[in-house]
C-alpha cells in the first residue's frame, strides 16, 4: 500500500513538473520576427530618397528591393520552419504562432488585392497603403501575444504599432514614410525578436 501511494505521488509530481515545463516553454517567434523585420526593413530603406540618391539607385531599381526581400524572406522562413517543425509547442506558443501566421497571410492577401487595384486603376500610389496595413495587423498580433502571455511589453508594442499608423499615413507621399516604416519594423519586429530569442536561450540554457 505504501509503495502504491509513493508511486502515485511520484507520478503526480512528474505530471506537475511536466505541465510547468510546458507552461514556461519559451516563445519560438523571435527568429521569425527578426527575419521579417530585417528583410523588409532593409528594402524599405532603399525607397528612402536620400539613401536612394546616395547609392545611385533609380526608383525602379530600389523597388526591386521589395521583390528581393520577399524572396529572401520566403527562403529564410522555409529554413526556420524546417528547423522548428519537430519542436513541441505549449498553448501560448500555439496562439502566438497562429496569430503571426495569420498576419503573414493577411499581408500577402492584402498585397495581392492592392496590386490588382493598382493595375486596374493604373495608379501605383495605392501600393503605399500596404505599409499602413502591415503596422495595423502587427498591432493586432502583439495585442493577442500580450493577452496569451501576460507580458506587458507586448501590449505596449501593440499600442505603439497602432499609434504609428496615422502618423505614417500623414507622411505618405513625402518619401520619408519609408524611413519611418523601416524604423517601425526594427522596433516592432527586430528588437522584440532579439528579446524573445534571448529569453528562449536563457530558458533552454
Amino acid at each position: 500500500m505504501t509503495d502504491t501511494t509513493h508511486t502515485a505521488q511520484e507520478n503526480l509530481v512528474f505530471l506537475r513538473n511536466l505541465a510547468q515545463a510546458g507552461k514556461d516553454a519559451p516563445l519560438m517567434a523571435g527568429p521569425y520576427l527578426i527575419a521579417g523585420g530585417a528583410w523588409f526593413g532593409a528594402s524599405s530603406l532603399l525607397q528612402w530618397p536620400p539613401l536612394r540618391d546616395l547609392l545611385g539607385l533609380s526608383l525602379m531599381q530600389a523597388t526591386i528591393g521589395w521583390l528581393i526581400a520577399a524572396v529572401g524572406f520566403a527562403v529564410h522562413l522555409t529554413v526556420l520552419i524546417r528547423r522548428d517543425r519537430h519542436k513541441v509547442e505549449n498553448s501560448a506558443n500555439r496562439v502566438v504562432n497562429a496569430s503571426w501566421t495569420g498576419v503573414g497571410l493577411g499581408i500577402f492577401a492584402f498585397w495581392l488585392g492592392v496590386a490588382a487595384m493598382a493595375w486596374q486603376r493604373g495608379d501605383a500610389f495605392v501600393m503605399n497603403t500596404i505599409i499602413l496595413q502591415v503596422l495595423s495587423v502587427y498591432g493586432i498580433a502583439w495585442m493577442i501575444a500580450g493577452a496569451a502571455t501576460g507580458q506587458g511589453w507586448m501590449k505596449a508594442n501593440a499600442v505603439f504599432a497602432l499609434l504609428t499608423v496615422p502618423a505614417l499615413g500623414l507622411s505618405v507621399g513625402t518619401g520619408h514614410e519609408y524611413l519611418m516604416y523601416a524604423i517601425a519594423l526594427v522596433l516592432l519586429a527586430v528588437v522584440p525578436g532579439v528579446r524573445l530569442s534571448q529569453q528562449a536561450r536563457r530558458t533552454q540554457g
